[in-house]
């Protein structure tokens, strides 16, 4: 198998650290020749291991932002007393995330 290239060219923060010192870190990688994405996965302390992941485009991370503030807006909103629904307007059902 071959070695897989990769160059993280700018960390942008740790989201968690296990006992064992993997951190789950949001970085700027680029893999191989490609375009550098933003990357979401575990590292091992000196990042020459990595767990599974996720790589996302501009367009993408731009789009879970929206994503992200929408939920954590709905978080901070009173407490609502309908059931969640299917409903597409699911901010209005939801009520505080935390309560579930």
């Amino acid at each position: 198998m071959a070695d897989l290239k990769y160059d993280i060219l700018e960390k942008f923060g740790v989201l968690s650290t296990s006992k064992s010192g993997w951190e789950l870190q949001l970085n700027f990688v680029q893999w191989g020749e490609n375009t550098p994405k933003f990357d979401l996965r575990t590292w091992s302390p000196d990042n020459a291991k990595m767990g599974k992941g996720l790589t996302l485009t501009h367009d993408e991370i731009v789009a879970l932002h929206d994503i992200l503030g929408d939920i954590l807006a709905v978080e901070n909103q009173p407490m609502v007393a309908e059931k969640v629904t299917d409903e597409p307007d699911f901010k209005n059902k939801l009520g505080r995330l935390g309560d579930f």
